[in-house]
């Protein structure tokens, strides 16, 4: 696995999902009350969910070009695609699909942005984890 050869472009992406994944999981351990009291807590719990989902549906793109194939333009049919191919799993494919939703309500309906929901979401977190492990090992099949 030393010598896998993860293209720069995703090599990139896949360190800052690494960044953006510790820092929520350093905001997972706050508890709801200090969350809700906390407004640089709030905005970068959004900042990092945004960027996480952004880098895989990037990756996801990445993917789908090198192998000729059409990129959707929207994110969660990226993801589908992706999964079509065999690179993230049917389970890993919903909770994106939803990690997405959440994104897109972040990025266009900030009014509305239910912080109670955004500390819920500290539960998939793991997802994140999932995917970076699905391209690492996609990586390391297709050398």
């Amino acid at each position: 696995m030393g010598n896998m050869v993860i293209p720069l472009p995703v090599k990139n992406r896949l360190e800052k999902l690494e960044i953006a994944i510790n820092k929520l999981n350093e905001l997972k351990n706050l508890s709801f009350d200090s969350f809700l009291n906390d407004w640089k807590s709030q905005d970068s719990a959004c900042r990092n969910f945004q960027v996480a989902v952004e880098i895989c549906v990037d990756i996801g793109s990445f993917i789908l070009s090198e192998k000729d194939l059409p990129v959707p333009d929207i994110y969660s049919k990226v993801i589908e695609e992706i999964r079509k191919i065999g690179i993230i799993d049917e389970n890993t494919e919903t909770l994106l699909k939803k990690l997405i939703k959440f994104r897109n309500i972040i990025v266009h309906e900030y009014l509305y942005i239910d912080l109670e929901k955004v500390y819920n979401n500290f539960s998939l977190i793991y997802v994140f984890e999932e995917f970076a492990k699905s391209i690492v090992e996609y990586y390391s099949k297709n050398q």
